[in-house]
């Protein structure tokens, strides 16, 4: 092509095949197409180009340069691009280029440059096809911003994640799963399979596994274990799902597993611990239930059990393995004994050691002395170093009573523990309490308890009890009450220490609606049998 035919005036020029094919090419494409002579001058282009440089016509363009519509920057580029094609004749083939515009606007475009020739096969200038891939090469960009986001961040999970096609063969890894591998590098590892670094029944797993993942069964948080390099066992939670393409079709699977060794072990560790402290928990109970179960003292030493003057009965219920509430019944004379009842804050081993160190106080105290007030106080000064050591409350009520046959008195001081009663043989019903109620002991340094006393004679009976029959409470949020203690001591009346508490036992899982309870119960009943 070597140059475009002018009408004569007036006259309609005939147009060849060559011309009508690029002239509708011109006229159709989208695409910018432009000629242009030795000095870079647009001698012809079509509308799509002319409207890119914002020109209202390819007349309007003719003669001008991209001096006239692009920065200076970028115009030097194309003219340098147009010059070296007509000095050498070669050509310039989809160059993807900046394009900016006088007015700053920005964009992307994929040009072709070709030497423009005459009929003589002389170079007379160029000319070009430029394309515009704004949108294109923006999508791009960002698809790579994304791709570049992606893998730093798969990089960065400390979990192994990789991607294999449906031969098993590696197609993606992170690099905590190259480092599993043991390969330096990704290609080291794509189109490998697990068996290549794991030869034997690990890689055999890793593979049946996979197998599964491509029938559609996914493999969801399952533990592996497996021997490490040094002989430990190292422990994983793999997860393998398959891969589908965009016709649904399985084209491979996607996996991640997570070290869990450490979580093992410590899971392990926390077993064997539970275990011990279990066994220390069973030991603890069978020496509380040892205490509780002894054989109570007669009164006089020298009479049979069924001469004693004072028969007793308990009922103890823990609520958990180790509970916080105990009795004791001690011996201070033939004609005198010591009740406690103690209910420590809490249950399990504080409470079981709590307990240990208050019957140990009890006994030598009370059994030294019999003095109530003299035992509740030393028991609240044994507590005591406990709470200022540790900074955490530590506290226990206590009820401790010396029952003198001969006088046929019941003297007692309480540290804020529940009111025990007294039915009398005539049927009255006594509550023992201070005038003021008491704080329960470790509360309060050094307090000055309170002796209390109250007639207790031939066919008296002493319940005590503690706050899990009390306080238990039925479907309804109402607790048992101190009323229906007294209701229950009202209808066994005649009736042994052992049928009393049997009945409020009873009583109380009535009103709860269950058999067990929430709180420790202990119940004890001393009956003056002569």
């Amino acid at each position: 092509m070597s140059e475009f035919p002018s009408p004569r005036a007036g006259v309609p020029a005939p147009e060849s095949p060559d011309s009508s094919l690029l002239r509708t090419l011109m006229e159709t494409s989208p695409d910018r197409i432009y000629f242009k002579d030795r000095e870079s001058r647009i001698v012809r282009n079509n509308a799509a180009h002319a409207r890119s440089l914002g020109a209202p016509s390819p007349e309007a363009c003719t003669g001008r340069t991209d001096f006239d519509f692009f920065s200076r920057e970028h115009a030097e580029r194309a003219f340098d691009d147009e010059q070296r094609i007509i000095r050498t004749g070669e050509p310039i083939i989809a160059k993807v280029e900046r394009t900016t515009r006088l007015d700053g606007r920005r964009g992307w475009a994929s040009t072709t440059k070709l030497p423009w020739r005459d009929a003589a096969g002389a170079i007379i200038g160029t000319f070009g096809v430029t394309r515009d891939i704004t949108e294109a090469h923006e999508a791009e960009r960002r698809l790579n911003d994304e791709r570049i986001l992606l893998r730093t961040i798969l990089d960065h999970l400390p979990s192994r994640l990789y991607v294999k096609d449906v031969n098993s063969r590696y197609v993606l890894n992170n690099r905590s799963h190259l480092e599993l591998l043991g390969a330096p590098s990704q290609e080291a590892a794509v189109g490998r399979t697990t068996s290549d670094f794991f030869p034997g029944p690990r890689g055999e797993q890793a593979l049946a596994d996979d197998r599964r993942a491509f029938a559609g069964d996914s493999v969801i948080n399952v533990e592996k274990s497996d021997f490490g390099p040094d002989g430990d066992v190292h422990w994983s939670l793999v997860t393998k799902v398959p891969l589908h393409d965009a016709h649904g079709e399985i084209v491979g699977l996607v996996g991640i597993s997570h070290d869990i060794t450490r979580r093992k072990v410590a899971e392990e560790e926390a077993r064997r611990r539970g275990a011990e402290m279990e066994a220390d928990l069973r030991m603890a109970r069978q020496v509380q239930e040892a205490f509780l179960s002894r054989a109570y003292p007669v009164f006089p030493a020298a009479a049979e059990p069924a001469a004693s003057r004072l028969r007793f009965a308990h009922r103890y219920l823990a609520a958990s393995t180790l509970g916080g509430d105990f009795f004791d019944i001690l011996r201070v004379s033939d004609t005198r004994c010591g009740v406690l009842v103690c209910d420590v804050m809490g249950h399990g081993v504080r409470a079981g050691l709590l307990t240990a160190l208050i019957r140990g106080v009890a006994e030598e105290v009370g059994g030294r002395t019999g003095d109530p007030v003299a035992v509740v106080g030393e028991i609240n000064r044994s507590l005591m170093p406990i709470v200022e050591q540790t900074g955490q409350p530590v506290f226990a009520t206590v009820f401790f009573g010396l029952i003198d046959l001969e006088a046929g008195r019941l003297e007692f001081a309480s540290a804020g523990h529940p009111p025990p009663f007294v039915r009398r043989a005539s049927g009255e019903i006594a509550r023992l309490a201070p005038a003021d109620p008491e704080p329960a002991a470790g509360l309060m340094a050094d307090f000055a308890y309170s002796r209390q006393s109250a007639a207790f004679r031939r066919g008296d009976v002493l319940l005590a009890y503690t706050d899990g029959v009390l306080e238990a409470a039925g479907a309804d949020g109402r607790i048992f009450g101190e009323a229906r203690i007294r209701d229950v001591l009202t209808a066994t009346a005649g009736r042994s220490a052992a049928e009393l508490n049997a009945r409020l036992i009873s009583a109380v899982q009535e009103f709860c609606g269950r058999d067990s309870f929430e709180d420790d119960v202990c119940v004890v009943a001393v009956e003056a049998a002569g």
